[in-house]
């Protein structure tokens, strides 16, 4: 049997609306070739698969991003994208935090852009950061998704093999799985949401049950991201499915166990208010730092 083509690559970071520091071309780390394979590290190979990676740009949590910078990213990712004939699917790494200057949905514009280039007939898979985003522009032009489940993160690798195996197993056998989402009015930090704490913990150990349901094949909890200002932010619940119908119901319960559980989440560490946070660092800072800590509270808060 011939092989199947792929292409792999993507854009990964989160934007705080409220820094005036914005990011530059040179906050961003971009990977290519070899280097993306190894990060990625699926044996695509074991699957018939023909994988072309493109790039990867990616950077730390930052502040805005100009749309000039966003586009000109976009359009090199499509024009490379352009460069590889025949593709069956395609891997995109992202993350769902993007702030950008005039775009109210960043990723679902870079999804948008691959998948008119590419066709109706390419499976798209992606993976997320638990406190993405989640959009219809998003949803609409995927056929598989896979987020974080852990937060600190340290199931990245993880992740990106769940959505390289459902990408896999999609082109192997032939079919095209949906993917169904459901907001979640609750927004919350991720101090608020840690995956090693209750009742996050517990949730996130339940989605490994609602994945033994039949005809589901990944399900996600999105936290959302708090610190940018804009009206995709929300949590979600979200399901790659084999059947619509089944999906729908798994991702309606997950939905509703965050829902029922909203009044729990609470900081897992020392928290309070800005004046009792203040008198903490006055009690065990040097006045050095306390001095430094009042003026950036000042900065942030007049």
């Amino acid at each position: 049997m011939a092989s199947k083509k792929i292409a792999i690559g993507g854009i990964s970071t989160e934007c705080s609306s409220y820094s005036p520091l914005y990011q530059k071309e040179s906050d961003f780390t971009v990977v290519r070739g070899q280097e993306l394979l190894d990060l990625v590290d699926f044996p695509f190979a074991d699957y018939n698969l023909e994988a072309q990676p493109i790039f990867f740009s990616k950077s730390v949590p930052g502040g805005p991003i100009k749309s000039q910078y966003f586009s000109q990213l976009k359009e090199q990712f499509v024009k490379e994208l352009k460069l590889i004939d025949s593709l069956d699917g395609i891997l995109l790494l992202m993350h769902g935090a993007m702030y950008v200057d005039g775009i109210e949905d960043p990723e679902g514009e870079w999804i948008a852009s691959v998948r008119k280039e590419v066709g109706p007939k390419c499976i798209i898979s992606v993976s997320f950061d638990l406190h993405g985003q989640m959009t219809n522009q998003i949803i609409s032009n995927i056929d598989a998704f896979a987020a974080f489940k852990t937060a600190p993160h340290i199931d990245v690798k993880e992740t990106y093999q769940r959505s390289s195996m459902m990408l896999c197993k999609a082109l192997n056998e032939n079919y095209r799985p949906y993917v169904l989402w459901s907001a979640i009015p609750v927004l919350v930090s991720g101090e608020m949401s840690s995956t090693f704490v209750e009742p996050c913990q517990s949730i996130y150990e339940s989605l490994d049950l609602y994945n033994q349901e039949s005809n589901i094949l990944d399900c996600n909890l999105m936290i959302g991201y708090v610190w940018a200002d804009t009206k995709r932010a929300t949590a979600s619940s979200i399901v790659t499915c084999t059947n619509e119908k089944s999906g729908a119901i798994i991702c309606k319960s997950i939905a509703n166990l965050y829902w029922d559980n909203r009044k729990k989440l609470n900081y897992g560490m020392k928290s309070g208010d800005i004046h009792s946070a203040l008198e903490f660092c006055q009690d065990h800072f040097s006045q050095e730092i306390f001095i430094a800590l009042l003026s950036f509270a000042r900065i942030i808060f007049q």
